[in-house]
């Protein structure tokens, strides 16, 4: 996304609309409520965070919603990522930190550590789930196992419901071979 002049192009139309003050607002607001972390409704933390700004004194957005300033925050954490990445390798250079570059080192951090907590708390209810399906998995083998069992004898001496049904199918059907035969006779 660069143009002819090697200027990248994806900051400046992301930056069209935010000045630095709106992005120190933002980030300072996230810093306080965090609605990252929120398990649950996050869109409504991001939506309460995004009403607290607009009545901030100052804020340059006249409309605000909850999506709009998660996308500016995640934007704003992916660039100082970026930044980090290539910082590291400027050893020796003075940088200057300032208000915003310090609150987002900060985030970056709470926001790694959500979503480790978060990533921990999904592999720990996964494996709860499969602890309780494998549980069930066993008792239904054994109910498998131990179900209806069937009978090792072959005499008619047996009592058992099967028998009694085929030993009543082979009388009724000793019973209509004798009609058939009676009417064939006759």
């Amino acid at each position: 996304m660069s143009n002819d002049l090697g200027i990248d192009t994806t900051d400046t139309q992301a930056r069209k609309w935010w000045s630095d003050s709106d992005d120190l607002s933002l980030l300072t607001q996230v810093n306080n409520d965090l609605p990252f972390k929120q398990v649950k409704n996050t869109t409504k933390a991001w939506d309460a965070l995004a009403t607290k700004l607009l009545e901030v004194p100052g804020f340059g957005r006249t409309t605000l919603d909850g999506k709009k300033a998660a996308n500016r925050f995640y934007q704003l954490l992916r660039v100082h990522r970026r930044f980090q990445q290539s910082s590291q390798y400027l050893s020796g250079v003075e940088q200057e930190e300032t208000g915003k570059i310090v609150l987002l080192d900060e985030l970056v951090q709470l926001f790694d550590e959500a979503t480790d907590q978060r990533n921990a708390d999904r592999a720990a209810m996964h494996a709860k789930v499969t602890e309780k399906e494998a549980a069930a998995s066993f008792l239904r083998d054994q109910a498998m196992q131990s179900g209806k069992r069937k009978s090792v004898e072959t005499d008619e001496s047996t009592d058992s419901d099967d028998m009694r049904y085929k030993v009543m199918q082979s009388a009724s059907v000793d019973k209509q071979r004798s009609r058939l035969d009676v009417m064939i006779t006759t």
